[in-house]
């Protein structure tokens, strides 16, 4: 590299690597308030109160043999329960409208708790059925006669019981200012919980590739308001100051994603307008559920924001996915997030998760990672969201690359793939599903080579797999395609793999002629259990003295 200056000074710059590399990583406060959807923060609070969140299989409780997940596409969900707060019982029924994708289907299995008593299962609205237990959720049903490939049933399932609460709070019943608040987050395999749901067992990899149009009527004391997916249809006053809030989502929704929450909210809404590819504009309700005691001003503002959101996310993800319908935020019981699809729950005004749970839309919810291995598609994605977010916003915007350097890990022996899967917390591990997860996607980004390339990545993987799920093998395969070259090393070493490389380098000058040259050594080092390689390319900026 010769320079005719004498006095040459070199920067190794690692395309956003330094922060990622070598194993001396400190936890941090984030000055952008990008702290993820609250899920790991949750987790954190319970191991520092010497508790953690409650998986939920017993010894010998795996369930048994079973059909193929992919045996089976659920086309829609009718769930029509009664909640009873003081008492914590749910009552009530899903209708499951099912297709065959095999030929010689005899069975069906659905997930349903083992506290809830089944009263009755009804087959096409006629023939009754029996089920048998299999582990701790699993219901299995003999069909009447064996179903080829394309043959559809319905399966309406009756049932009641106590509620039991597992994971991060699947099924709450709490109170808020002295009145009741009914709640669910399901994640990640907890639907059953409070209603039968196709869905994998408790603490396996499961498949979330089956996504369902849903109903879900919720009956309540009178006082109450429920909230849920999709667009409300009606509400019915009913004997016994009971009321029943029907909503209704058209768009295809993952088992995980479903739910409702019940207080006395205080309601208002705003309107997102987009542009519709035709020419003119669109528009689209924002609904917001809140506390009467939380209701100010400024919580008003603060989740507001989730519209100029939309509008700073279109040009880089592509229009809100379900723009049909709606979007909201309500108000639980949970001290972070949850993007439950259409209508995100949040314990919290803060910024950085109302970004967060909005960057979720598209990539959790639109398009759902495929196993629990692979939640970095979800969690590392939507951290990586607030970071796009704080890039682009109209006021107050600063780098990615500042920002990265606020959500570093604090360890970087562990994998962005989580192969453990058989609790809440080693699945949404803050280091590795968001923190590692959000800086692959960062390295990705530079990988591209120029932005545009890197949203048409982003733009390739949401139409190969939106409405339904992805796999990491699958975006590894979309990056290849759009690249015109193999990423698959890329992700071998930095989501397969665990660990992160330490970059050493130095530099010298020398003069061989009369002319002066920059010597550069750059070390890439990675100890065991790294990857042998962590491919990457790196950038080196030559700053040359006075002439």
């Amino acid at each position: 590299m010769p320079r005719s200056s004498p006095r040459l000074r070199c920067v190794v710059l690692t395309a956003s690597l330094v922060a990622l590399a070598g194993t001396t990583f400190a936890q941090h406060q984030d000055p952008h308030g990008i702290v993820g959807c609250g899920k790991a923060e949750a987790l954190a609070h319970l191991f520092e109160a010497g508790m953690s969140p409650m998986g939920d299989r017993p010894p010998g409780g795996e369930i048994g043999p079973r059909e193929a997940m992919t045996d089976t596409d659920v086309l829609s969900n009718f769930v029509d329960i009664e909640i009873v707060p003081g008492v914590n019982t749910i009552a009530g029924s899903n209708t499951m409208t099912v297709k065959s994708l095999v030929n010689g289907l005899s069975t069906f299995t659905f997930m349903l708790r083992s506290n809830f008593n089944i009263t009755e299962i009804k087959y096409n609205g006629i023939t009754n059925l029996s089920a048998v237990a299999t582990g701790t959720y699993g219901r299995r049903v003999t069909l009447p006669t064996p179903l080829n490939t394309g043959d559809t049933f319905t399966l309406k399932i009756t049932y009641n019981g106590t509620a039991v609460s597992r994971g991060f709070g699947s099924i709450e019943f709490q109170t808020q200012a002295g009145i009741p608040i009914v709640c669910s987050l399901s994640e990640p395999y907890y639907a059953g919980t409070w209603w039968p749901a196709k869905d994998g067992d408790a603490l396996t990899m499961g498949d979330n590739s089956d996504k369902a149009t849903f109903d879900m009527w919720v009956t309540a004391p009178n006082n109450l308001v429920t909230v849920s997916n999709g667009l409300l249809q009606g509400v019915d006053t009913l004997s016994g100051s009971r009321k029943r809030y029907r909503w209704h989502t058209n768009y295809q929704t993952a088992s995980y994603l479903a739910c409702f929450g019940s207080t006395n909210y205080n309601t208002w809404s705003t309107t997102y307008n987009y542009p519709l590819a035709g020419g003119g504009t669109g528009s689209m309700p924002v609904q917001f559920y809140i506390y009467p005691q939380s209701d100010n001003s400024g919580n008003r503002a603060a989740w507001e924001k989730c519209t100029q959101m939309m509008a700073t996310y279109r040009p880089l993800f592509g229009e809100y996915p379900f723009v049909n319908e709606k979007y909201g935020i309500y108000q639980f019981v949970f001290g972070g997030g949850m993007e439950h699809q259409t209508m995100t729950g949040q314990g919290t005004f803060n910024e950085g998760v109302t970004a967060h749970e909005l960057g979720h839309q598209w990539w959790g919810d639109n398009v759902t990672c495929r196993t629990w291995g692979d939640v970095w598609l979800n969690e590392g994605f939507a951290t990586y969201s607030a970071v796009l977010w704080n890039e682009f916003k109209p006021s107050g915007a600063s780098s990615a690359a500042s920002q990265m350097a606020g959500i570093r890990p604090s360890t970087s022996t562990g994998s962005v793939y989580r192969y453990d899967v058989s609790s809440a917390d080693v699945i949404f591990s803050s280091q590795f599903a968001y923190n590692k997860g959000a800086w692959v996607l960062h390295m990705l980004r530079h990988a591209c080579g120029d932005d545009a390339t890197f949203w048409s990545v982003l733009g390739a993987h949401r139409a190969a797999h939106q409405g339904g799920a992805a796999s990491t093998d699958s975006f590894a395969n979309v990056c290849s395609g759009v690249l015109g070259r193999d990423m698959q090393p890329f992700f071998d070493a930095w989501v397969y793999g665990q660990g992160a490389p330490t970059y050493v380098s130095s530099s010298s000058t020398q003069t061989i002629g009369g002319t002066t040259y920059l010597k550069l050594r750059l070390r890439q080092i990675q100890a065991a259990p790294a990857a042998a390689v962590f491919p990457m390319p790196v950038d080196v900026r030559v700053t040359r003295g006075a002439v």
